[in-house]
């Protein structure tokens, strides 16, 4: 498992963070999701055998926010 970290560009809210966490929700290869909405982050545990970081940030950005990969 490998983890990826992306900056939330636009997210403010309980709301915000429920439509974020819906777009990965049921994806094969994420085995845990942590979006912090006060830090503006989301934290993605996943499969690199089975999803890539950019296809998680494709996901991410169908919920119309912008997302800028953290590497920590």
């Amino acid at each position: 498992m490998e983890k990826a970290y992306f900056k939330v560009v636009g997210m403010y809210c309980i709301s915000c963070k429920s439509i974020v966490e819906r777009q990965l929700t049921n994806e094969s290869g994420i085995k845990r999701i942590d979006v912090d909405y006060m830090t503006d982050s989301v934290m993605v545990e996943f499969d690199p055998s089975v999803i890539t970081k950019e296809e998680i940030k494709g996901r991410l950005e169908k919920s119309d926010y912008n997302f800028v990969r953290i590497t920590r």
